[in-house]
């Protein structure tokens, strides 16, 4: 399996949410994309911070990644309004690869369609829409579900990136 991993950006999306997991699977060995709805824009973080996208979803393929991180923040009710970052996250996790969302990163994984019959937690505004979804919606930390990995807030950063990690090592 690839080592390369996306991480998607947008307009507010949470600064520690982007940058926490980014630099856990750097430190890993794998190789990161920054992945936003236009290539080479700078994004505005929710907290403040800059982040460049290097690739737009049209300029890459699925098939080619082991995995998508979703960051929390705001970004994400942008990121869903953008078919092509939609239909990429679907197509990683129909291609067997991980994908990771905290916060209100599973919205856009309620847009993938693809939490039927998954357990995953979220930020607590998110929870009826992960449930209709399809989704057991669980109060933790961090759930792993198949090949979801999901966490609820900035403060469990620690044990999304920790499981984040150990999945990936699994679909090698």
């Amino acid at each position: 399996m690839s080592k390369k991993i996306a991480v998607l950006t947008e307009e507010t999306i949470h600064d520690l949410e982007f940058w926490y997991p980014y630099y856990r699977l750097a430190e890993e060995g794998y190789d990161l994309v920054i992945v936003g709805p236009e290539a080479g824009k700078s994004y505005t973080g929710k907290m403040g911070g800059v982040i460049r996208s290097e690739k737009s979803p049209s300029e890459i393929s699925a098939k080619d990644f082991a995995g998508v991180v979703v960051p929390g923040g705001w970004g994400p009710d942008k990121l869903r309004t953008h078919k092509a970052i939609v239909d990429f996250v679907r197509d990683v996790h129909a291609n067997g690869g991980v994908v990771a969302a905290i916060c209100h990163g599973g919205s856009v994984l309620v847009s993938a369609r693809i939490l039927e019959g998954v357990r995953a937690t979220s930020y607590k505004s998110i929870k009826d829409d992960m449930i209709l979804a399809g989704a057991e919606w669980v109060d933790e930390a961090v759930v792993v579900s198949k090949n979801i990995v999901t966490s609820r807030t900035p403060s469990d950063l620690a044990h999304f990136g920790k499981a984040l990690v150990e999945t990936l090592k699994k679909i090698k």
